[in-house]
């Protein structure tokens, strides 16, 4: 009987041993958790980090061709507008 006991204990042990063993690899992730997720996080950032330049540079560009743009019409307008002075007054002399 006694054999059996201590046989029982030492399945009990192990039993328990190997429930302790679980629950500190559980605890173990649970905060190597955290830890991943700032990991990825600072990988995301620094990915999209580029991606941000890039679309502010595209963004820049087209402002620069709006204002090239702007600043090519504007003495064409008044090229035009004397183009058609004269237009104008030739029809008149005619």
């Amino acid at each position: 009987m006694n054999e059996l006991t201590q046989e029982r204990s030492r399945i009990l042990v192990s039993i328990i041993t190997s429930a302790l063993a679980a629950l500190q690899i559980a605890s173990d992730m649970n905060e190597l958790t955290p830890e991943r997720s700032r990991i990825h996080a600072s990988i995301v950032k620094s990915a999209l980090a580029p991606h941000h330049i890039v679309m502010n540079m595209k963004e820049l560009t087209q402002e620069r061709r709006r204002i090239h743009a702007s600043i090519a019409k504007s003495p064409l307008v008044g090229h035009q507008a004397r183009r058609n002075i004269k237009k104008g007054t030739q029809e008149t002399v005619l």
